[in-house]
């Protein structure tokens, strides 16, 4: 009769995926975290300068929608990258994980929508319609970036070969918000240099081209995962950028229908702008993973012309 392990010996296998949950959760938060002033608000209460807008630690603002979701949803990524590494060392359990990032997203929401309420005058019942609805959309939102989260947690996390670097592409775009992000936090008031706004241009496609050579094309399936990766880099940007032109057209006054037939407009004029992103992550896929196959070609060809020599004629 084989003894149970001790409670002490599984402890160190749960603490340590929920830990990569913590720490990959505040890395996604991370860019925003080092100057996380709460952007300036319309719809505040009382008058307030810049400057002394209070600490939140989620971009809890309508023009940063995109921003919200990405560092959001990477936190929910890294952690899982990082669970997919340590699981060549040891066993882990994903779940530990999934805790650790959901703890990080629910304290964070927690402290800022705490902020944004005071601010908004819920607490005192003095906020108009348009402020709950306001609160109502972000807190919404934010669940749902939660929950993507999860859901890219559990993909890059994945042992399959397809899984994984599928899950990597689907956030390439966000990841490239994560980035140009932390070159905002440090700009100060002259703003990020010009050439920032290139590198989230093709920075995705750039991710999604070496994630498809690493998926690869056999068994042929796994073309449904270039197809999905290689829409994505061209459809998600012009979805980010439509949304946040509905969202951000002040003059709407909050209008949901006029906000969201904005966005319908725009976004097919951004999908006829943003398809080189697509085209650049294509050939990179395609050239790689031939370049790909005829390396992992070369040791079995000499292996084989090796064999022959020593067969005796």
């Amino acid at each position: 009769m084989t003894e149970a392990p001790p409670a002490s010996a599984a402890t160190p296998s749960r603490l340590l995926p929920f830990a990569i949950g913590v720490a990959g959760a505040v890395l996604g938060l991370l860019p925003w975290v080092v100057a996380g002033t709460l952007p300036l608000q319309n719809l505040w209460a009382t008058e307030v300068m810049p400057e002394a807008m209070p600490f939140v630690l989620l971009p809890l603002s309508q023009y940063s929608v995109t921003m919200l979701f990405s560092l959001v949803l990477l936190g929910g990524v890294f952690a899982g990258v990082a669970v997919r590494v340590a699981r060549r060392r040891r066993a882990l359990s994903l779940w530990p994980a999934a805790l650790g990032v959901a703890f990080v997203h629910v304290f964070a929401a927690l402290q800022s929508f705490l902020v944004l309420a005071g601010g908004l005058g819920l607490a005192g019942g003095s906020a108009g319609s348009r402020a709950v609805l306001y609160f109502g959309g972000l807190l919404g939102g934010t669940i749902v970036a939660a929950l993507m989260a999860q859901l890219g947690l559990w993909m890059t996390s994945r042992s399959s070969v397809a899984m994984s670097p599928f899950g990597i592409a689907l956030a390439a775009v966000p990841f490239a918000g994560w980035v140009t992000r932390w070159f905002g936090a440090f700009a100060g008031p002259m703003g990020p240099p010009p050439f920032i706004s290139l590198v989230g241009y093709w920075l995705p496609a750039i991710i999604v081209g070496a994630a498809l050579v690493w998926c690869g094309v056999r068994p042929p399936s796994r073309l449904v995962v270039w197809t999905v990766a290689l829409l994505s880099v061209w459809v998600v940007p012009a979805l980010f950028t439509a949304i946040g032109y509905g969202l951000g057209m002040r003059v709407l006054q909050g209008n949901l229908a006029d906000m969201a037939e904005a966005s319908v407009q725009l976004f097919p004029l951004a999908l006829a702008e943003m398809w080189w992103p697509a085209v650049l992550a294509a050939a990179i896929a395609v050239v790689g993973t031939l370049v790909r196959a005829g390396w992992t070609t070369r040791p079995a060809a000499a292996d084989a012309s090796g064999m022959d020599a020593a067969v005796p004629s």
